[in-house]
């Protein structure tokens, strides 16, 4: 594969990190604080709709990046290191165990007795995990970015073009 190629791969997979990133922060800070004030016998409806939206914008692109981080894994763009993509999938299924163990069980039990304080607050209390997760692999990416839009990159020293002990520049 040539290195636009990988390059191409890996500025999709930032960005469908980035959109997957967007989506969980305006769920957690937008959403999560106003459903204290939707009527408790309302909420189940609404949550099912919402559910609906954070299966297509938030458990569909997670998804999408960890099968695209897999082939980024396998044509990684030259300055990317292998074990900082391994890092990224980790980060990222984390948050996906994070959302199945945890969180998932608290929207069931709102989606069946719907939007009480206890399980509001406890959403939120748990959903840190997320959070910290997420904005660790969105640092990692755009320090993996940075690297490869970086005019010095180790490519030299990567691909064995050190002439008389100095670096080659591209």
């Amino acid at each position: 594969m040539s290195e636009s190629a990988r390059r191409i791969l890996f500025v999709l997979l930032l960005a469908v990190a980035l959109m997957q990133t967007g989506a969980h922060i305006s769920q957690s800070f937008v959403n999560y604080p106003a459903w204290q004030f939707i009527d408790k016998d309302s909420f189940p409806a609404y949550h099912r709709v919402m559910t609906v939206g954070a299966f297509r914008f938030q458990l569909l692109p997670r998804v999408v990046e960890l099968g695209l981080a897999i082939v980024v894994l396998l044509f990684p763009p030259r300055p990317i290191r292998r074990s900082m993509l391994v890092l990224g999938i980790g980060l990222a299924l984390g948050a996906l165990i994070s959302t199945a163990l945890i969180q998932r069980p608290i929207h069931v039990q709102l989606e069946t007795i719907g939007n009480t304080p206890e399980l509001l607050s406890r959403l939120r209390r748990t959903d840190w995990i997320r959070h910290v997760l997420q904005i660790l692999r969105a640092a990692l990416y755009l320090w993996m970015l940075w690297l490869l839009a970086s005019p010095r990159t180790d490519t030299a020293k990567r691909s064995g073009a050190i002439s008389n002990g100095k670096e080659g520049f591209r």
